[in-house]
């Protein structure tokens, strides 16, 4: 089980991007963090997510 967001899923290892496109997030504008730590972007296809990490998704909003 792989937590995203607090919600768990069913996959075995994948990738960050991956991950993103199975979940269906729209990629503009977010951040993505992996046990607690920032993961750049360019390292979404190269970074793995195992069974037991955290990750959170999060979109960047305009406001004031």
């Amino acid at each position: 089980m792989i937590s995203v967001n607090g919600a768990d899923h069913d996959f075995d290892e994948v990738s960050i991007d991956q991950l993103i496109d199975a979940v269906g997030i729209e990629r503009r504008g977010i951040a993505v963090a992996r046990n607690g730590e920032i993961v750049r972007r360019f390292e979404w296809s190269s970074t793995l997510v195992r069974s037991g990490d955290q990750i959170e998704i999060v979109t960047a909003a305009a406001g004031g």
